[in-house]
């Protein structure tokens, strides 16, 4: 990179604060805002608010964003702003577009031809389009005039359009991600055309913020990390102390399980994997070191007696991965988001084959190098617990019981009485733990119902008929976040019973 250059990005992208979008799991933009103001503190010039479904928006410098993107555990991407304006016509759209200073976002690259084969050329760029209320709204137009100007302006082998989303969402259920290290990465641009104005995104994740970076054996439908992590955090405003145990006894592949021990041990997710902006010209590796502090094996050992973690939750010498705690800048620490200690968790499942997963993950996972282990999946029915088993195992701590029970690609069976079952376990397990002096939270997964004449599939009605406490027409505290995931409509309760 020439010096030119350089003294450019440093002066017009890294040294000014810039609009950055975060797209978070459907219904959880306040959970996501609430994280992103701990995670950015006084460094954000426009504190993060929602701005539509999915949407959370901020202003800050590009470093301090590069925090939301290592450290978020809502955050599915996190977007930066570089250019918007209006566009009537295509000459409008090419006259704009071409005189955005590519070269400050994207690399040239060494790749000499045009690459229209996103497969054999995985640092292709991809540019996604839509269009609302616009003039202009062929978005595989759009797309190819804007892939001309940018291959004028930068060497960056294109990929073919892709015009099927200009705001990512949670995306599909997907299995363990690939972890071949030796590929690069793709970029993604954004386009967004609403009311005539061409507002261009730039992508700092590159893949989905819910792949944490290591290997994962998913079961049935697996729920993605975003939202688990959403629902957790939703449910610590609802605990009446500040340590809790939590309850995972439908756990699947563990996803709940995973997140907890994760936040419990201040691990950040971003230290696993690869992301775009690491490939982007604004990139320093000794600021990104400096912002997260990857240390070198035996300074992390110096610093691991200093670094605060829940009890029996020590970090063993030979941990590779950095945690919340090490990190530089201001970052606030879990305190000042009045987030209890998870002082324990426990997992079951009906399934031998569930357990096995879990069991794997945890050993593919950065959780492998804490002694003692934070996670001990068993073999048992949700069912089968009893309200003193519960209370023994909390001991002084509030116990969290999170719950996704089988929907979608799981219902193989009668899903209403499932949920009729569950309501009544509830029930049985808040009264039973109230006669012991504890109050139990809930936070449960459970697919809307269809309101169609003569419909059956009532699973959310039962549920509520049977519990009536997680409903916030019987419950004043009680809270529900309608949210999607794997193309099913839900609801995710939150209460204290």
């Amino acid at each position: 990179m020439s010096d030119a250059l350089e003294k450019r990005i440093k002066k017009h992208i890294i040294g000014k604060p810039h609009r950055f979008l975060a797209i978070s799991p459907l219904g959880f933009e306040q959970t996501l805002a609430r994280e992103l103001d701990c995670i950015l503190g006084e460094s954000a010039t426009e504190l993060p608010h929602v701005t539509g479904d999915g949407k959370v928006e901020f202003t800050t410098k590009l470093t301090e964003a590069w925090k939301a993107v290592a450290i978020s555990r809502v955050a599915n991407r996190v977007l930066m702003e570089v250019a918007s304006f209006k566009a009537e016509n295509f000459r409008e759209l090419e006259k704009k577009a071409s005189e955005i200073p590519w070269e400050l976002y994207l690399d040239a690259n060494v790749i000499p031809s045009r690459a229209r084969d996103p497969v054999k050329f995985t640092n292709a760029l991809n540019i996604h389009v839509t269009c609302k209320h616009s003039r202009l709204y062929h978005s595989d137009a759009i797309a190819e005039r804007l892939y001309k100007i940018i291959e004028e302006g930068v060497s960056v082998p294109l990929a073919p359009a892709d015009t099927a989303s200009a705001t990512p969402s949670a995306g599909t259920p997907r299995n363990a991600p690939s972890q071949n290290e030796n590929r690069s990465i793709q970029q993604n641009l954004y386009v967004n055309f609403l009311d005539d104005r061409c507002t261009i995104w730039q992508d700092l994740a590159g893949e989905e913020l819910y792949k944490r970076g290591f290997e994962r054996f998913v079961n049935d439908a697996p729920l993605k990390e975003t939202i688990a992590s959403a629902m957790i955090f939703e449910a610590f405003h609802f605990l009446p102390s500040t340590s809790c145990c939590l309850l995972d006894l439908m756990s699947g592949s563990g996803t709940f399980s995973l997140e907890s021990a994760c936040i419990a041990n201040k691990i950040i997710p971003g230290t696993c994997r690869d992301f775009a902006l690491k490939h982007q010209p604004a990139f320093k590796e000794a600021t990104w070191n400096f912002l997260i502090r990857q240390e070198t094996r035996d300074e992390r050992r110096e610093n691991s007696t200093s670094a605060p973690v829940p009890p029996n939750k020590a970090k063993s010498n030979t941990s590779t991965f950095v945690t919340l705690s090490e990190t530089k800048g201001p970052v606030k620490s879990c305190n000042a988001t009045k987030h209890p200690i998870i002082a324990k968790i426990i997992t079951s499942d009906i399934s031998e084959r569930a357990v096995n997963i879990i069991k794997h993950n945890i050993e593919c996972s950065p959780l492998a190098s804490i002694s003692p282990a934070p996670i001990a999946p068993q073999l048992r029915d949700f069912f089968s617990y009893t309200a003193k088993e519960i209370a023994d195992i909390c001991s002084d701590t509030s116990p969290i019981l999170v719950l996704n029970p089988p929907y979608g690609k799981r219902l193989d069976f009668d899903a209403p009485k499932l949920y009729t079952q569950i309501g009544k376990k509830l029930t049985e397990l808040a009264r039973d733990l109230h006669n012991l002096g504890k109050t139990l939270t809930v936070a449960i997964l459970a697919p809307k119902d269809d309101t169609r004449d003569g419909a059956k599939y009532t699973c959310t009605a039962n549920l509520l008929r049977e519990c009536p406490a997680l409903s916030p027409e019987q419950t004043q505290t009680a809270k529900v976040v309608q949210t999607s995931h794997g193309g099913f409509s839900l609801n995710a309760f939150f209460a204290t019973i």
